[in-house]
């Protein structure tokens, strides 16, 4: 597991150490460095980085990435000017990063066999369609238990060799709806219900802006099965890292699992900042605001709140 990101003149982060846990929120703004901080979790590549990646593109600076892992594993990317790219130790892992698109995922994919959601997910009616029959049932039933309005979830033939989702109706039995008949909501919940049981394994998932479309309920039941992956509790235990600016998500996380990001007014470069939540005054802090996390967000008390 990441344990650990280090990064030093990169993008618009100057210098900043950010411990990582098996499930990790990055809560800010937009233009807070979630993003930035997202792409420096993957392997760690020359290929992934441009000369522009540095702090203010600033010609002269020694820019790079820093990761550790839980077993002291380390993976380093240093690019120094006049001696190009540094590398130490370059650890492989498998990374997958998603920002689904509500209209992508309605999409009928051209049938073939495919094991891993797609960054936008366009080939979820693929990847659905290529798991074993008794895991699709597992999903739809996963999925009438979170949204009740749908009893089954199938594909269906559309033409020249294409398919697409079909939902069932629960009261209905004949009636099968369309993704551009069923809310943003479902379709994001059925994708993530998806990421447990794809074919490839994958080591850590990022996910960027998780909360669109999507119920508070929900959300605190899609945090309870991403806890349960990060534990291996659903198949091989997987590193989850949410990207976020939603107070109703805080709500339905612990303290320790959340990383607060904010720019520095005089300078813009990010800062990351973690709750100290065993103390006399986070516990009075926090009854104040009825135990609601998102709330002391919003009040500017955490950090990462614009104009701020």
């Amino acid at each position: 597991m990441l344990t650990q990101i280090s990064l030093q003149n990169y993008r618009c982060f100057r210098s900043a150490d950010v411990r990582l846990s098996p499930l990790t929120v990055l809560v800010g703004p937009n233009s807070s460095g979630k993003s930035s901080l997202l792409s420096a979790l993957r392997p760690l590549n020359p290929s992934g980085y441009r000369l522009e990646d540095v702090w203010q593109h600033t010609p002269d600076a020694r820019w790079g990435v820093h990761q550790t892992f839980s077993d002291g594993g380390i993976s380093t990317m240093l690019f120094q000017p006049r001696a190009g790219w540094l590398q130490n130790s370059v650890r492989q892992f498998s990374y997958q990063l998603l920002h689904l698109d509500i209209n992508r995922l309605r999409d009928h994919n051209l049938v073939q066999e495919q094991h891993s959601l797609a960054a936008d997910g366009s080939n979820l009616s693929n990847v659905f369609a290529t798991l074993t029959r008794d895991v699709q049932e597992r999903v739809a039933t996963q999925l009438g238990e979170l949204v009740p309005s749908f009893r089954d979830l199938v594909v269906r033939p559309v033409a020249q060799g294409h398919h697409q989702l079909r939902f069932q109706d629960r009261w209905n039995q004949s009636v099968w709806y369309v993704p551009s008949e069923v809310s943003d909501g479902t379709m994001l919940v059925t994708a993530y219900l998806l990421l447990q049981h794809q074919g490839a394994p994958v080591d850590l998932i990022a996910i960027e802006e998780p909360e669109r479309g999507l119920h508070p309920y929900l959300l605190g039941e899609l945090v309870t099965l991403w806890r349960k992956m990060t534990r291996g509790e659903i198949g091989r235990s997987v590193q989850i890292i949410l990207a976020t600016h939603s107070a109703e998500l805080l709500d339905h996380l612990q303290p320790s699992e959340v990383r607060f990001l904010s720019r520095d007014s005089k300078t813009g470069e990010v800062r990351v900042e973690e709750v100290s939540a065993d103390t006399e005054d986070w516990r009075k802090a926090y009854s104040t605001y009825q135990d609601s996390l998102g709330s002391m967000w919003l009040s500017g008390g955490l950090g990462g709140v614009p104009g701020r």
